[in-house]
């Protein structure tokens, strides 16, 4: 009796490791299926493996995670290749179009005698313009390639915003003149010190002015406002001008992104001088937004450490 009860006990032993490993087959040929179909480029699918068997549950719940990792180290390298194409592209336009010019009118000087002495001095004039054009371009994608590749650390210092902030503006007299425009300055009554980086600062604001200049002297005014607020500085570069589309909003600080307003050639820009104010203000340790109602006010702002 107690030899069959023991037969018994083993044959149930037998049958119980059987049955675990059958599963264990069944799970592991899932897995290799499953395997098979990722690695032929089918990210959307998962390991799922019955529930009973914990070490192969554990098992495909880690491939899982190690497949939404890969997915999005993929997704992301895709988007960053097609990011260079247009980064290349947008280049490669840029540059193409003040070179033709310049070196159609400069062949113009070269081979057509009947040019006046007039006419050859505007299309010297012109060639020359394209020429500093060009100049502009390469030395904003080289500052902001060294910005992007060099961990530069700015040299932060205590200084006095109400004397930095009417300093760039006597700097921009010339063009408010030649728009017709006088500048609104809105400034503490009292010395305003912040923390920050003298010739970082001016970059800054100085190609936020130029934008607004760009884009927004058609609406008759544009300014600077200087804020305490929350225990910060916050600096307001504004205009009243046509103002930023809702689409172009989310996209306004890309490299060599052009909106709406581009597409006007009297009024195209590089793209590259808000991604580089973008990449200065990070570099202070705080960023930067925008707002805009069109024909109304487009505000840029930027945050600043109290000193």
């Amino acid at each position: 009796m107690a030899y069959s009860i023991i037969i018994a006990v083993l044959l149930l032993f037998i049958l119980i490791l059987l049955s675990r490993y059958t599963r264990l087959q069944r799970g592991i040929r899932r897995i290799s299926r499953t395997t098979s179909d990722i690695r032929s480029g089918n990210f959307n699918r998962r390991y799922r493996l019955p529930s009973a068997d914990k070490p192969l549950t554990e098992l495909s719940e880690e491939l899982n995670r190690l497949i939404d990792y890969v997915q999005k180290s993929f997704e992301r390298t895709a988007f960053l290749e097609e990011e260079r194409k247009r980064m290349i592209a947008n280049i490669s336009h840029d540059l193409r179009t003040p070179l033709t010019s310049l070196l159609g009118y400069m062949e113009a000087l070269q081979q057509d005698a009947s040019l006046s002495p007039e006419e050859k001095e505007t299309f010297l004039g012109i060639a020359v313009g394209k020429g500093d054009d060009l100049l502009v371009l390469l030395q904003n994608f080289f500052e902001l390639a060294r910005l992007e590749t060099e961990d530069s650390i700015p040299e932060l210092h205590k200084l006095n915003l109400s004397e930095l902030i009417p300093e760039i503006l006597v700097d921009f007299y010339p063009a408010f003149v030649k728009a017709g425009l006088t500048p609104v300055m809105e400034l503490p009554e009292e010395p305003l010190f912040v923390i920050g980086d003298t010739a970082v600062l001016r970059r800054i604001v100085n190609n936020l002015l130029s934008n607004s200049l760009r884009y927004g002297a058609d609406g008759g005014e544009l300014g600077i406002t200087v804020r305490e607020e929350s225990g910060k500085v916050w600096v307001d570069v504004w205009d009243r001008g046509k103002g930023i589309p809702e689409r172009d909003l989310p996209h306004i600080f890309e490299r060599l992104y052009t909106g709406e307003a581009s597409r006007n050639t009297s009024l195209r820009g590089t793209g590259l001088g808000l991604a580089i104010v973008r990449n200065l203000v990070g570099k202070l340790g705080s960023q930067i937004t925008v707002s805009s109602t069109p024909n109304e006010k487009t505000v840029f702002t930027f945050s600043l450490m109290k000193s």
